[in-house]
């Protein structure tokens, strides 16, 4: 600070009454800008042109230098023995006093540098909240560790409280991640007296994060769910399984659970509704695997009901679940009914969805003669693509006597002499 610019912004301050003339001149002190004069130097002093003069302080702000010399006093004693005009200006702006400065040295703490000193004005850090940590033997704290505990609004009642509670080691990431989780005092008396005890930190965080209240543990326990731990409760949490989804459960006759069981239920969305919606269908005295299985494989009541109007009734889960991961529609089955497979079962429906075979196949192999085919045959002429295509071409070259073997032979191994000489031993006359 030894140039001109420098000077217009001191007395830009005065004018603007943010300091006095008495502190402008102590502030050139501390910077060293006024030089001693010649007999208070052991040589001349070189000729110095005239400083500009400095405007008088403004009725409203009286000089008064003292507060200003003890605080650049004070900053010296704390080791600053420079200072910018930015610097100054935060000094001023976050009141930062020689007696603050003072009371923090004496409490032991020794700030690095300047910024530090504002940082703890700024977060509103004061002697008496560094006293009363101390108390509750946190000493030799850190600017940055002061200035996080005030940010997290961890009090000295605060830690006072958990240490009647008997947590007294707590460090302070610690002490920080459970006021920042709101985990209070009245919150781990609370959780004790549900049984809860002995809690980890980690453990207190992690059902404060996912809203485990004792309220929550005190009606599961109503409902006859009493051997849990942390990770059980908060599984239960995350997947909104409430006392009274548990509740609805048992008026819908599904008693026999556990933890996992109720965790799977509601990892799947099975609801009270799905529930009872299936046990109107005549899906009843379901476990707790079929309500899953069903979730798991998109088997809705309105799937069941389609099933049902087109003559499916009285089916098995497992069966229905094939189906359903299969993407046998009820229309499929509709549509296969009434290309001639009358007859099939679930089973055999599932073979020919898995192998692709459709209604209009079906339809077309029957139009061309070849009724009441098994469907393990349906499926062994599609794998092999005997199409109706194929099988009008092969009448048309070897007449229309040729059958289902016949021609499925001629589509693996193709047409030779042995294959014509086969045909003619048995009946079937061949056009060359």
């Amino acid at each position: 600070m030894n140039g001109p610019k420098e000077h217009l912004m001191i007395l830009d301050m005065i004018a603007e009454g943010k300091i006095t003339p008495a502190e402008a001149e102590e502030l050139f002190k501390a910077m060293g800008e006024i030089k001693t004069t010649a007999s208070d130097s052991p040589t001349p002093a070189s000729p110095q042109p005239p400083s500009p003069p400095l405007p008088p302080s403004p009725p409203q702000h009286p000089s008064n230098s003292q507060p200003f010399k003890e605080l650049v006093t004070a900053l010296r004693e704390a080791g600053i023995d420079h200072i910018t005009i930015s610097d100054l200006q935060e000094v001023q702006s976050h009141k930062l006093t020689a007696e603050y400065i003072r009371e923090m040295r004496a409490l032991g703490l020794e700030p690095d540098g300047l910024g530090e000193w504002i940082n703890l004005r700024i977060h509103n850090i004061t002697p008496r909240y560094v006293r009363e940590l101390r108390n509750m033997d946190l000493k030799n704290l850190e600017v940055d560790e002061l200035i996080e505990l005030s940010l997290h609004d961890v009090s000295a009642r605060y830690i006072s409280e958990l240490h009647e509670l008997g947590l007294k080691d707590l460090d302070i990431d610690e002490l920080v991640e459970l006021s920042n989780n709101d985990v209070s005092a009245k919150y781990i008396a609370e959780l004790r007296a549900s049984g809860l005890k002995d809690l980890e930190v980690d453990e207190l965080i992690e059902l404060s994060q996912h809203d485990v209240s004792p309220k929550f543990i005190a009606e599961l326990r109503e409902q006859g769910i009493k051997d849990f731990d942390v990770d059980d409760l908060v599984e239960l949490s995350n997947h909104d399984i409430s006392p009274k989804y548990v509740s609805e459960l048992k008026k819908l006759g599904i008693k026999n659970f556990d933890i996992e069981d109720l965790v799977e239920l509601g990892t799947h969305n099975v609801s009270p509704e799905f529930i009872a919606e299936m046990q109107a269908l005549g899906f009843k005295n379901m476990s707790v695997e079929d309500l899953v299985e069903l979730s798991i494989h998109n088997i809705s009541p309105d799937f069941l009901k389609t099933l049902s109007d087109v003559g499916f009734k009285d089916l098995e889960i497992d069966s229905v679940v094939e189906l359903g991961i299969h993407n046998v529609t009820a229309r499929y089955l509709l549509e296969m009914r009434e290309a001639g497979l009358g007859d099939a079962d679930i089973d055999e429906f599932v073979e020919l969805r898995i192998h692709n075979v459709t209604p209009r196949f079906v339809r077309e192999i029957r139009e061309m003669g070849f009724n009441d085919i098994p469907v393990d045959d349906l499926v062994e002429l599609n794998i092999h693509r005997v199409t109706p295509r194929f099988i009008r071409e092969m009448r048309q070259k070897y007449g229309e006597g040729l059958s289902l073997e016949n021609l499925l032979d001629m589509r693996i191994h193709g047409v030779d002499e042995d294959m014509l000489e086969e045909l003619r031993s048995a009946g079937i006359r061949v056009s060359r």
